[in-house]
C-alpha cells in the first residue's frame, strides 16, 4: 500500500476577512485547520503545514515548515512542503477548505502513478490547490521560482499531468463541496450554514 504525504498551504493575508488568521476561524464549531487536518490524517502518514498562519499551532503529529522565500505565492508553499516530504507523492490542499472529501483526495493520490501532477478540472478551472504532486516536480518548480514565474499551472506543460474531469469528480463529490474555500465573510456564513445542514 502506497504512503502519502500531505501539504497544507497556510499562507496569505486574508484581507477580505479583515486580515484574520482564517485557519483558526470556526465552521460548525470546529476550526478550519482542524477540519482539514482531520481529513488528511485519514490519508497521509506525514502532514506538513507551510506558511505563517500555522505559527502557534501545536500538533505533535504535524510538521510546520516556513516558506523558503517571504512570498505569498502558493507555488513557493508547495515547493517548500515537497522539499521535506518523506513520500514521493504529496496531497496538496489549502487550509481554508472545510469540506474536503477523503474518497476524492484518495482517488487523486491513487491516480498519480505515472504522473507528476494529478489535478481536478472544474469547468475551465484547474484546481491546482486541491491536487497531488510528486517530488519529481521539484526541479521544474525551482526553475520557475528562480525566474519569478509563480503561477502554478504555467509549469504544467513541462510535466506529465493527469487531469480529472468534472464528471469523474462529481461521481465522488456531487456538489463539489471539496473545492469550497472560505475567502470572505459571506463564504464563512455559507460554510457555517452548510456545516449545520450537513451535520459536518
Amino acid at each position: 500500500m502506497q504512503s502519502y504525504s500531505a501539504i497544507v498551504l497556510a499562507g496569505g493575508r486574508a484581507t477580505r476577512l479583515g486580515s484574520v488568521n482564517k485557519a483558526m476561524l470556526q465552521v460548525g464549531g470546529i476550526r478550519l485547520i482542524d477540519r482539514v487536518l482531520g481529513t488528511l490524517r485519514l490519508l497521509a502518514d506525514q502532514i506538513i503545514l507551510v506558511g505563517h498562519l500555522a505559527e502557534g499551532l501545536c500538533e505533535p503529529d504535524i510538521e510546520i515548515v516556513p516558506d523558503i522565500l517571504p512570498s505569498r505565492s502558493a507555488l513557493i508553499g508547495i515547493y517548500s512542503g515537497l522539499q521535506v516530504a518523506r513520500n514521493d507523492v504529496a496531497i496538496v490542499v489549502a487550509c481554508d477548505m472545510p469540506f474536503l472529501s477523503p474518497p476524492l483526495l484518495e482517488r487523486i493520490a491513487q491516480l498519480s502513478d505515472g504522473y507528476d501532477v494529478v489535478v481536478p478540472r472544474i469547468g475551465d478551472q484547474l484546481e491546482a490547490l486541491h491536487a497531488a504532486y510528486r517530488r519529481s516536480c521539484l526541479p521544474i518548480m525551482k526553475e520557475a521560482i528562480k525566474l519569478q514565474q509563480y503561477k502554478i499551472i504555467d509549469f504544467y506543460p513541462q510535466l506529465d499531468v493527469r487531469e480529472i474531469d468534472e464528471r469523474e469528480i462529481r461521481a465522488i463529490d456531487p456538489k463539489l463541496l471539496s473545492f469550497f474555500n472560505v475567502n470572505t465573510p459571506s463564504d464563512l456564513e455559507r460554510a457555517n450554514a452548510l456545516a449545520t445542514s450537513l451535520k459536518m
